[in-house]
């Protein structure tokens, strides 16, 4: 089943799927990152994400595009990198050169930091000033 996932992914998508230590030294260095999280605002608030996460749902990336950034590195995340890989489809179809895709359950396996934002931070853009960082 797991050779099937990574089938698909790499059908639709030529971005690279990033390890937990790629991203965190990518986030931790000296490169513009835009850290995409393509699942449902409830999914951030009960598994958390990364801090300085943008939110915009898969279901509404292709209306929201003007949102995303094409001069930097894009990073589209989801729990198992499926709607991540999704997302880097639809970016690659509408121009976006510098993309790569990660799975949260991995970086969590790692027991690298999240933040969890609260359901009052449901904003556009996903502020996470003030979300509980738990590890």
């Amino acid at each position: 089943m797991a050779a099937l996932v990574v089938a698909q992914q790499s059908s639709e998508t030529s971005a690279k799927k990033a390890t937990p230590e790629e991203i965190r030294a990518m986030l931790g260095g000296d490169q513009k990152v835009f850290f995409l999280d393509v699942r449902e605002p409830k999914e951030l608030e009960e598994l958390g994400t990364l801090p300085g996460y943008v939110n915009i749902p898969l279901g509404q990336l292709e209306s929201r595009l003007s949102e995303v950034p094409k001069d930097r590195l894009v990073i589209t995340a989801c729990n198992r990198a499926v709607r991540a890989a999704k997302a880097a489809a639809i970016l690659e179809k509408a121009g976006y050169k510098h993309l790569m895709l990660c799975a949260m359950n991995d970086w969590k396996e790692k027991g690298y930091p999240v933040v969890y934002p609260k359901p009052a931070e449901k904003q556009e853009g996903g502020s996470s000033g003030s979300s509980e960082q738990r590890h």
